[in-house]
């Protein structure tokens, strides 16, 4: 097989999403640990999980990393589109993985690679307030929290805040140098 790993850090790489990943992206949506976190309501069969792949990562101007560590899928890390000011990342990883840090090393190298290939000031993310993980990943790597919709998506029986972090350039490059 063909290393097409465009990104490596410590413990993990970050390769393109390709069509053989189907599988995996529609097993993982499927778990509850990962689906609420993300908001989606829906798990997703194999045919929605090729043709997410088809319309949204191929044909999107979004940037898609499957996420590897020790030869094995562990998530994806991803930015939503390239073109906006301050590109949304999305991420998502394996529930055994959670925990041990390889949430912000993917996430980090996935930082590092848009400030150096995307003309952008900053980065955002979104989270629900029930995931501290996915909080603990952002505040390691500097993002800020701007804001909190109060009461703004409806999960899993309940409607739950959703926070708004952000991160600009000149925050990490400064964090960069230290």
């Amino acid at each position: 097989m063909v290393d097409t790993t465009v990104v490596a850090g410590e413990r993990v790489s970050l390769r393109p999403v390709e069509r053989d990943d189907a599988e995996f992206l529609q097993l993982s949506m499927t778990k509850p640990e990962i689906r609420i976190p993300l908001g989606s309501n829906d798990p997703m069969n194999s045919h929605q999980a090729t043709k997410f792949i088809e319309n949204v990562i191929e044909d999107g101007d979004g940037v898609s990393f499957i996420v590897e560590a020790d030869d094995e899928r562990i998530g994806i890390v991803a930015t939503k589109s390239t073109e906006p000011a301050r590109p949304e990342l999305v991420y998502w990883f394996v529930p055994e993985y959670h925990g041990q840090g390889y949430g912000s090393e993917a996430v980090g190298c996935l930082v590092e690679y848009l400030f150096r290939t995307v003309e952008c000031r900053g980065l955002y993310a979104r989270l629900f307030d029930f995931n501290e993980g996915s909080r603990g990943v952002l505040e390691k790597l500097g993002f800020t929290h701007e804001g909190t919709f109060r009461e703004a998506r409806f999960i899993d029986g309940e409607y739950v805040d959703t926070l708004h972090f952000g991160l600009l350039r000149s925050e990490w490059d400064a964090m960069q140098s230290e």
